[in-house]
């Protein structure tokens, strides 16, 4: 940028953003880079809200705002129809405290508008972490007598999925990048799967929950030669509990050496690790 350029900010799109507060702040420095007399404090008579240092507060992260507030911050943004309930939806998923509330928003705000970052997301990427057997696809691929016959690969996933799910399954991975077609069927590809912080907690919780029911389901299922289910409950230092969940990760990367090259694997497994604590401090 030449000494005495001004970065030329465009107007923020609300529909493009999973953080409501980043959205004001952006909303914010555009009018501030466009408008001479635009500050906080006009913005916030705008909006008809009784003080702009309310509106710092929460686009600092240090207060949320209430469904007044996000009335009246609609009317000072000038959003209408799929903005202004995209942008009230954002408020409240942003805000949420617990998983069910956070669904429900993000359910919201997939509805609102075709034309948002999340309900692209939620088209493609979000199913992979919402449907187990698009993960355990894209690793059966690498398996050496692996072929893409969808009748197959349900009776090698023991009928937990229909020969129509793995069709879908197989367009969807390559729809992400995830697949690439060859000669003789798929190979796989580098990952493009990306989630913002905003949802990625709850992308993270979608599978985990549904790998924990996974397993649940094949200990009854599975003899116990092939399987190993255990568990160890026992007491710790609370200091430790810190080096004890690195402990786990660095075992988890350790497993990885078990991996076998592309075309080489003959199975897919999942191997599940838990740590919480079951007491409450005092």
């Amino acid at each position: 940028m030449e000494n005495g350029e001004k970065k030329v900010l465009t107007e923020p799109d609300v529909l493009q953003y999973t953080n409501y507060r980043v959205y004001l702040r952006d909303y914010y420095e555009y009018k501030k880079s466009t408008t001479a007399a635009f500050s906080l404090r006009f913005f916030a008579e705008k909006a008809g809200l009784s003080s702009h240092a309310h509106l710092k507060l929460t686009i600092d992260g240090k207060r949320n705002i209430t469904k007044n507030t996000v009335t009246k911050l609609i009317h000072g943004l000038g959003l209408e129809n799929q903005r202004a309930a995209y942008f009230e939806s954002l408020v409240f998923f942003n805000q949420a405290t617990t998983d069910e509330d956070k669904k429900v928003y993000y359910a919201q705000l997939v509805k609102a508008s075709p034309r948002s970052k999340l309900h692209k997301m939620d088209k493609a990427q979000l199913r992979i972490f919402k449907e187990w057997h698009h993960s355990a696809i894209l690793e059966m691929v690498g398996l050496k007598d692996f072929r893409p016959i969808p009748d197959q690969i349900s009776k090698r996933l023991r009928g937990l999925i229909t020969p129509a799910q793995a069709t879908e399954s197989l367009n969807l991975l390559l729809e992400l990048g995830l697949l690439v077609k060859t000669a003789n069927g798929y190979r796989q590809s580098d990952p493009l799967i990306t989630t913002d912080d905003e949802v990625q907690d709850i992308m993270v919780k979608m599978y985990h929950n549904q790998m924990l029911a996974l397993s649940a389901r094949m200990l009854n299922d599975l003899p116990g030669p092939e399987r190993d289910v255990s568990a160890l409950t026992f007491g710790i230092k609370r200091s430790d509990f810190a080096n004890l969940k690195k402990h786990l990760q660095l075992m988890r990367k350790e497993l990885l050496d078990f991996s076998a090259k592309a075309g080489e694997a003959e199975d897919v497994v999942q191997i599940n690790l838990q740590l919480f604590p079951l007491t409450r401090g005092v």
